[in-house]
């Protein structure tokens, strides 16, 4: 495995996230509860057997000669971030495939500072093939600036394995102008968004548990209880770009919220409308929310610096038994594995998960979706061995559910031990802080291939069945709509230099709500949001016209 440092790199400068495309920070790893191939909004979700992918793949003859080298550049989550835990699993990974013939060498690339360096590997020249990518992510920009090989051929011809297990529904959803411009991680409609607290502690002193029908309000008792009792702890470790603020709205009947232009279409029921985010109630309530929790102390006063490379508040803060609390995707069922790497630090350490939109309790529906959010993306610089060396791995870890496994879930009898029915069982005295487990949404695959705990709780298998049930979601009708954002790239490169600055204080609670949402307004309105929201509206408008029927 590689580890990058610093070190004198060309800059890229990178848009940011460009289109109007959904912005979500990646779910979690349900079971198959789903159809095999994923269903549209007019189809039941019905299918509950075993995935198709479960057949060892065919015994081929050793491969001879110098294997492809194909390197992949790890996301900074979902993933572990340590060399002692993934090079095991990428050797005996590569082993394996040449056993069956295929001769290809796997490397992985952690970067120790993702956020900064991960877009000027592209300018850089630097050797690797692949990489974890979203929209919400670098995913748009680093395509409109031609640095995303697509890849649609490359499948078509080496992938028939991995189009079958992408599911041709999927595919043609996620074909961006025309193109595949990444390997989609697919699996249920969409996740709930909400906290994981310290039960533990919340059972000790008694304190109230928040509800999804109480949203964030709900949450504050647990809160004022974490200074009263442990003053040490931050009681609601927050990163201004994973804020209450915005993370809520996902669960709002909204679609098209983009981190980094403060635009938003806050309900295709009511004409499709641009919005500037200061002026969705829902944001701005939850904005008076955190700056009343950062008057009393509730949240960390400042922004919280990376312990480590993770850049996560869970692996940072959580995990070490830093914080009581933090923001979650999908909480309800994620609080099961993360428990376990809470008790490499704190013996008898318990999390729990609560959904607060609103959605478990049937108070709104959050948005469906058959684009999907989290991608493994191809450098358009890497050869063409390489990048066909790419497609023939992801086929054929597609081939068969033994190699699923081994990306997923490690070495067995190492890393874990399968059990029947998909299920698995954690090995005594491993550190699971520190033990290989990628979870699916950074993986290329599915999460209907993803092993569950042979030990999970009924409640987070309720959440899954939840996630994967089409009623539960409104889905919209234009999701497959791309701004041309190179229209607009002049008028976009200056929103998104200070949408970030602008809205700081709104996301952090650090700025009086007032103050903050002046500032924002005028941060952004002087750098040109308005004639941009006027370009991308006629975009949307004459989309929807081409695409009514």
């Amino acid at each position: 495995m590689k580890k990058v440092t610093r070190r004198d790199m060309l800059k890229l400068v990178g848009l940011g996230t460009a289109s109007i495309g959904l912005a979500a920070c990646g779910t979690a790893a349900p079971q198959a509860p789903q159809a095999t191939e994923a269903p549209s909004a007019t189809e039941a979700t019905a299918a509950t057997e075993a995935p198709a992918a479960t057949e060892a793949a065919p015994t081929a003859a050793p491969a001879q000669g110098t294997p492809v080298k194909i390197t992949m550049v790890e996301s900074w989550f979902g993933v572990p971030q340590y060399k002692e835990s993934i090079d095991p699993v990428t050797q005996a990974i590569s082993q394996k495939m040449q056993s069956e013939g295929v001769n290809i060498e796997l490397e992985s690339m952690v970067l120790d500072d993702h956020a900064n360096k991960y877009t000027v590997l592209y300018a850089s020249g630097a050797d690797f093939t692949m990489a974890f990518d979203a929209p919400w992510y670098k995913m748009t920009s680093l395509r409109d600036q031609g640095a995303l090989a697509p890849i649609e051929s490359l499948v078509e011809e080496f992938g028939p394995n991995l189009k079958q297990e992408i599911t041709e529904k999927i595919y043609n959803v996620n074909l961006m102008n025309g193109h595949l411009y990444g390997i989609p991680a697919a699996y249920y409609y969409a996740g709930t968004t909400g906290v994981i607290l310290r039960e533990d502690l919340r059972k000790k002193w008694n304190a109230d548990a928040p509800t999804s029908d109480g949203g964030y309000a709900s949450l504050q008792p647990y809160l004022e209880a974490v200074v009263k009792n442990a003053p040490e702890l931050i009681p609601y470790a927050l990163a201004p770009n994973y804020s209450l603020t915005t993370a809520n709205i996902w669960g709002r009947r909204s679609w098209g919220f983009s981190t980094n232009n403060g635009l938003l279409i806050p309900d295709w029921e009511k004409g499709y409308q641009l919005m500037d985010l200061e002026d969705i109630p829902e944001y701005i309530e939850h904005a008076k929310l955190l700056r009343d929790w950062w008057d009393k102390g509730l949240v960390n006063k400042t922004d919280l610096p990376s312990s480590g490379p993770s850049q996560n508040v869970q692996v940072d803060y959580i995990y070490p038994g830093k914080a009581a609390s933090c923001q979650e995707n999908e909480p309800e069922y994620k609080w099961v594995d993360e428990t376990k790497s809470l008790q490499s630090s704190v013996p008898g350490g318990e999390l729990m998960g609560y959904d607060l939109t609103g959605m478990r309790a049937g108070k709104v529906k959050g948005q469906g979706a058959l684009k999907q959010w989290n991608f493994i993306v191809f450098n358009v610089n890497a050869s063409k061995e390489a990048q066909e060396a790419g497609i023939k791995y992801f086929d054929w870890l597609s081939s068969s559910q033994d190699n699923m496994d081994l990306w997923l879930m490690g070495i067995d009898g190492v890393n874990y031990k399968k059990e029947d029915n998909l299920r698995f069982s954690e090995i005594e005295g491993v550190d699971a802080a520190r033990n290989y487990r990628r979870q699916w949404y950074v993986s290329g695959l599915s999460g209907r291939f993803q092993r569950q705990p042979a030990d999970l709780p009924a409640s987070a298998e309720e959440a899954l069945k939840f996630y994967s049930t089409e009623e539960n979601w409104v889905f919209n009708p234009y999701e497959q709509f791309e701004a041309d954002t190179k229209a607009v790239e002049v008028e976009l490169t200056k929103v998104q230099g200070v949408c970030l600055e602008a809205f700081h204080g709104l996301d952090t609670g650090q700025m009086a709500t007032d103050e903050a949402i002046a500032k924002a307004k005028k941060m952004m309105d002087d750098a040109g949001r308005q004639q941009l929201k006027e370009k991308l509206q006629k975009q949307l408008d004459d989309y929807i016209a081409a695409n009514k029927k």
